[in-house]
């Protein structure tokens, strides 16, 4: 052996044995290396959590770099929190808000009812806002506001033109973010600087598209956040993001969808990962367009409804990680249930037959792209496909991406697709609306062309009713008629699951996000070692 091949030979070795360590050190039960406390937490998103300065809150609420007056708790409910109470006058057309003391933005501005009062300037000029989360306009939430006033340093008052019985529900969550007066112009709705809000973390640095990364609040008024630093890694494939939890690359994923109930058992398989879950305020289901045969007759509707086996969808491609239901609204909503399906094959076939007449019917399943990207959409899809040809619907899936999906729907050129639903709020009664009516900008623009006249008369009598148990009542009948006369199928309620690595403590599953400000990495004492 020459003198080049002995150190090619030599090179060789350190290459192998570099390799060979690196594998026994990522394999399951092998010794952790410890990580310093302040040592960064890397997340991954399938999308950019922080959109930036045209979104209206800038940032998503999963990133606690923002707080509502109201907010929606961990498990679902209405929560105080910059408001810490409120009341109203018997009309409620007047409402006035009680405020958290000893709060500062992020930028050091202080947190009164004068930087709401700018708040809900904002709220007035920047007419409607589109949100890779939620769009917002001011009429969505507070319909007929006619002023925003501070009646003294920590108590403002909402006055309205018409009673606002619900407003409570529809503030909590989304529908009113607070943000330091500084960071956006009040005429525009525009940020002007990265937001200040009063949550947990700030944003320290973002990239469109590729990664956000938080810092530590130390003035925050509350408990801190447990982690000095965390990084939100934009990795779009599922797949992807399931490699880089495999390599070590990011610690665990965050957001709708952060891994399939598929790769997340796998992922668990390993015994370096850990996962756990909770309700989420998402809900699946299929978009049926009802201006064209063959769903333009209800009884075609009805027969879908019958005949996919949504226990199905959850045990195989969920992973057991849902809840079948029969009705749209999710039950995280206060004003509803889940509603168990149940199916009737046989009866399924006789309406599409009394509908067909011994024909066959093409079918055109659109299928968005950032669907599937996150949900097991294609394989669903392909299951739906196969349940439907008994019925004579013989289905073509059809692959878009989310622009084309949207002028595809607007048009009418498609038969059926699939999608979720979230809930802005708690206030059930825009989401039926805007879906239900015949008025609702949902039913037109995905073309539901949906009319049902017991519909129809609850929505006039929510106008004036005004005692929220009544108001219940007449919710609980609109979700009872789409059940007997559906518009859209509901499959199922999402659960929220939280995967992550298991040197982390504090790593739980919301109903939306996790426990972010409770992350953080596990001390030698902590674990016991």
């Amino acid at each position: 052996m020459n003198a080049m091949q002995k150190k090619s030979f030599f090179i060789t070795l350190i290459l192998l044995a570099v390799s060979l360590t690196a594998v026994i050190i990522s394999l399951p039960g092998c010794k952790k290396q410890s990580v310093s406390e302040d040592a960064e937490i890397i997340l991954a998103a399938g999308r950019d959590l922080s959109p930036g300065y045209k979104d209206p809150y800038f940032s998503t609420v999963i990133l606690k770099t923002w707080e509502p007056l109201i907010a929606i708790s961990d498990d679902g409910d209405i929560e105080p929190k910059l408001a810490l109470s409120w009341d109203s006058n018997e009309s409620r057309t007047e409402w006035l808000f009680h405020l958290r003391k000893g709060v500062t933005f992020q930028d050091g501005v202080p947190f009164n009812a004068k930087a709401v009062v700018e708040n809900f300037k904002r709220y007035s000029h920047m007419g409607y806002r589109p949100s890779s989360f939620y769009g917002f306009a001011i009429e969505r939430v507070y319909p007929g506001l006619l002023k925003a006033e501070a009646v003294d340093e920590y108590v403002l008052k909402l006055t309205f033109k018409r009673p606002v019985p619900m407003l409570i529900y529809r503030m909590a969550g989304w529908g009113s973010a607070m943000f330091s007066p500084h960071c956006f112009n009040a005429d525009t709705g525009d940020f002007i600087s990265t937001a200040m809000g009063t949550g947990p973390f700030y944003i320290a640095d973002r990239k469109d598209n590729e990664y956000t990364v938080l810092k530590r609040y130390e003035n925050y008024y509350g408990v801190k956040a447990k982690a000095k630093s965390v990084r939100i890694k934009v990795i779009p494939s599922p797949e992807t993001r399931y490699s880089a939890m495999k390599s070590g690359e990011v610690h665990g994923v965050i957001d709708l969808g952060g891994l399939t109930p598929i790769l997340a058992r796998e992922l668990v398989k390993d015994e370096r990962f850990a996962c756990n879950a909770a309700k989420s305020t998402i809900s699946h289901y299929l978009t049926l367009n009802g201006r064209r045969f063959p769903f333009s007759d209800e009884r075609m509707r009805i027969a879908l409804n019958l005949a996919i086996d949504r226990e199905k969808i959850v045990k195989h491609y969920f992973c057991g990680f849902g809840t079948p239901t029969m009705s749209f609204l999710n039950s995280t909503n206060p004003f509803t249930k889940v509603y168990p399906p149940y199916t009737d094959m046989e009866k399924a076939k006789k309406l599409a037959s009394d509908v067909l007449q011994g024909r066959r019917q093409k079918v055109k399943f659109l299928l968005h792209q950032y669907g599937v990207s996150r949900y097991p959409y294609k394989i669903i899809s392909e299951f739906i496909q196969a349940e439907l040809r008994p019925l004579g619907l013989d289905v073509e899936i059809v692959m878009v991406d989310n622009q084309a999906s949207r002028k595809t729907m607007q048009r009418g050129e498609f038969d059926m697709s699939i999608g979720t639903r979230g809930l802005p709020n708690l206030d059930p009664t825009w989401l039926l609306h805007e879906f239900f009516s015949a008025e609702g900008g949902m039913n037109k623009s995905s073309s539901f062309g949906y009319y049902n006249p017991v519909i129809e008369n609850c929505f006039a009598q929510l106008d004036y009713t005004y005692p929220i148990p009544e108001r219940a009542r007449l919710y609980d009948t609109i979700i009872r008629q789409l059940l007997i006369h559906p518009a859209v199928v509901p499959l199922l309620e999402d659960t929220n699951l939280a995967v992550y690595d298991k040197r982390l403590g504090g790593y739980k599953a919301i109903t939306y996000g996790i426990t972010l400000d409770k992350v953080h990495w596990i001390r030698k004492d902590e674990a016991g070692q």
